[in-house]
């Protein structure tokens, strides 16, 4: 019997997702890599530094240093440490021949990793390069790899350091893998960003900060994600709650009035919050609602997952 074709590869097979702490950039990370596997992509949902958020989300628990297990039928998990990677990149490129255990226990080694945190994140993106290439395995294993990236001040650093760094060494080795990864990164077949806020003031705000900043460092962004929205009310749901209130209802009524008024007023401040966002970016937001299920597992991931299919590229 003939193997079912599998789709072709997903474009941009680099999605990297951001934004400030607590938005819920894991979760729509996790729905994304779950939506693409659902569609017979080959995933893999990376996390930069220790196993968190994405991979309790997706129920898999990768314990070693880049090297994925399996969360469900076409998807896979790992995560990336910055130190670790480095060392690979070491061992990689430069002969020390057996010289290499005392050389990383060196207290300069030790030092130089401690006083620049940002070369253990730039040898942890040049591992995600290296991934999406295929260059460790002979060829590439994945239709797209969606990276948890942190949050988005880091996330600005990160991504900008391997052009500052191919800027700043004008030769050699560090100039040229540092021109090879800023390239895949600001290449918009290759690499998207995406950046995720909630419909409040501040991640608002600082999303579109991040998209500004992407712009400005010519890196490619990807959809503004506004989670945990509340569903908008029906046209004419305030003159119905006006006339409610005009009828002078008693205690119970004069409650869910109350009620009715403040989910008005949230439902408002969000979209006066998106709208305004939205035209200073003259981009759209795509929104992800508020689940009212008491508890966030599989069945509410699956409902997100869901939602955002049509953002993977079939």
């Amino acid at each position: 019997m003939t193997a079912p074709l599998r789709p072709t590869q997903v474009t941009p097979p680099l999605q990297v997702v951001t934004g400030k702490g607590g938005v819920g950039k894991s979760t729509f990370s996790a729905a994304l890599a779950l939506a693409a596997a659902k569609q017979g992509h080959a995933v893999l949902a990376l996390e930069l530094g220790e196993p968190g958020g994405l991979s309790t989300l997706l129920r898999a628990r990768p314990t070693e240093h880049g090297v994925p297990v399996q969360a469900a039928k076409n998807l896979h998990v790992a995560w990336y440490d910055g130190e670790a990677s480095l060392a690979e990149y070491i061992v990689r490129f430069i002969p020390f021949g057996g010289r290499l255990k005392p050389f990383f226990a060196h207290p300069l080694y030790r030092a130089f990793v401690s006083a620049g945190p940002g070369v253990r994140e730039l040898m942890a993106i040049g591992k995600v390069r290296d991934e999406l290439l295929g260059l460790s395995s002979g060829s590439p294993r994945w239709d797209l790899i969606v990276v948890d990236a942190g949050a988005s001040g880091h996330v600005l650093q990160l991504l900008g350091m391997p052009a500052a760094t191919a800027r700043t060494f004008k030769s050699g080795l560090a100039h040229r893998e540092a021109t090879r990864v800023s390239g895949t990164l600001a290449d918009p077949s290759m690499t998207t960003v995406h950046v995720v806020a909630r419909p409040e003031v501040m991640p608002l705000e600082e999303a579109g900060h991040v998209i500004e900043q992407l712009r400005a460092q010519q890196l490619p962004v990807g959809r503004l994600v506004v989670n945990q929205c509340w569903p908008v009310p029906p046209v004419g749901a305030d003159e119905a709650v006006a006339r409610v209130k005009a009828r002078r209802p008693d205690e119970a009524g004069r409650s869910l009035v109350v009620a009715a008024e403040r989910a008005l007023t949230w439902a408002a401040l969000q979209e006066e919050g998106i709208t305004s966002l939205e035209h200073r970016l003259a981009k759209p937001a795509l929104r992800l609602p508020r689940l009212s299920s008491p508890s966030f597992g599989l069945p509410e991931l699956e409902q997100l997952a869901a939602l955002v299919s049509a953002e993977v590229s079939s």
